[in-house]
């Protein structure tokens, strides 16, 4: 029993020489040349290589091992830089202007008189302390004098709701006539006054109220010393106005 066999490489190429062979016969001389050149061209190419399209397998992520992130390194925190201590300056008080009163004189009569001074001071009792210190001194302008002796001291002044107390040393009470008291009293009130126009007026000498003043006696605080002084008292029972 015979089987069917599949030529051989070397009888397929015994039969393309044989076809050569006739195509180069008929066609003669350069023409052949080029027909076999062809012929080795295209019977000796090389199959061009098609690329794979073959994918990567897919990893699915239920096979990969979880990655665990690597810690950072704990930070220490940065304090701020202190900041430079700060000096607090003083603020220096304010000048106020507060109102002294003289006496302006002549012939005939005797007046008080304002004259307006500048204190470096903002509370009521420094403001008033200043005023007497002025008050004590002579007068700046010529043509005011003050009827208060020269050497009075003061040895304090405050101010307490509606009333001012004023301390004065013993040579408050010495010197003068009845005029001259007049207008001295006249010189302490209105001063004491000069922040508050109703207040009432205490006058001691040597830390005691003063009942009367002068030789002639007149009268400050009367007897039972319960009374106080006020400008409107003194404009109705004084002479130096």
């Amino acid at each position: 029993m015979s089987s069917n066999s599949n030529p051989s490489p070397s009888s397929n190429n015994q039969g393309y020489s044989n076809k050569l062979i006739k195509v180069l016969t008929v066609l003669g001389g350069g023409a052949a040349i080029v027909t076999l050149l062809l012929f080795a061209l295209n019977r000796y190419q090389k199959p061009q290589q098609v690329p794979s399209t073959t994918q990567a397998p897919n990893i699915s992520n239920s096979s990969t091992t979880p990655v665990t992130p690597t810690p950072k390194p704990p930070t220490t925190p940065v304090n701020p830089a202190p900041e430079p201590p700060t000096t607090s300056i003083p603020s220096t008080p304010e000048q106020t202007q507060v109102e002294v009163y003289y006496i302006a004189s002549s012939d005939t009569s005797a007046r008080l008189r304002d004259q307006k001074v500048s204190v470096k001071n903002d509370l009521p009792n420094q403001i008033l302390q200043s005023a007497f210190e002025h008050l004590l001194e002579q007068p700046s302008q010529e043509s005011l004098k003050s009827t208060i002796p020269q050497g009075t001291k003061l040895y304090s002044v405050k101010s307490q709701d509606n009333e001012v107390y004023v301390n004065l040393s013993q040579e408050f009470e010495t010197g003068g006539g009845s005029s001259s008291m007049s207008c001295r009293l006249g010189q302490v009130i209105y001063t004491a006054t000069a922040l508050n126009n109703e207040a009432n007026i205490w006058i001691q000498v040597e830390g005691k109220l003063l009942p009367y003043i002068g030789g002639e006696g007149l009268m400050v605080h009367d007897e039972d010393l319960s009374t106080p002084l006020t400008r409107k008292t003194f404009r109705e029972n004084y002479s130096c106005q």
